[in-house]
């Protein structure tokens, strides 16, 4: 490997220190420079590899943060639908035999219309929100119903 010279400035005392442990170790002030210089360097990239490291264990911390969140925010919703779903049934008297059959028809199309409004949502993106074209459509129907 060839070597380039370049010209560097030194305080005496430093310079001289130099000097000193080269003679001591036999060897050449500039690869005694050349050395403390790649020890430099190489500390310097190890810091930047370990400050790196910090950063992303600090931005995986937060994501797993946010993950936790939306776990626990899960589990909420999940339990309030379930508890709904239990006081509803509790409270809610059962159907006559008479109109039993009538009300699951009605049921059955009511939930019909609700999987295509979802698959419409979905199908445009889900940018509208499904509780909002729900809302939306129930407007419309109940116009068509008024001007019928």
């Amino acid at each position: 490997m060839s070597a380039i010279a370049i010209k560097t400035y030194l305080e005496a005392d430093v310079a001289r220190e130099v000097a000193r442990i080269a003679r001591a170790q036999g060897r050449s002030e500039s690869s005694l420079i050349a050395d403390a210089v790649r020890a430099t360097l190489a500390k310097g990239s190890e810091a930047v590899a370990r400050a790196a490291a910090e950063t992303q264990a600090r931005r995986l911390n937060r994501i797993e943060q946010r993950l936790d969140k939306l776990f626990r925010d899960q589990a909420l919703m999940k339990e309030s639908l379930l508890l709904f779903v239990r006081v509803w049934l509790e409270h809610n008297p059962m159907l006559e035999d008479a109109v039993a059959d009538s009300a699951a028809a009605s049921a059955e199309a009511r939930f019909e219309r609700f999987l295509d409004l979802a698959a419409q949502t979905l199908a445009r993106g889900g940018a509208e929100r499904l509780h909002e074209a729900a809302f939306a459509n129930q407007d419309e129907g109940q116009d068509a119903e008024t001007m019928a």
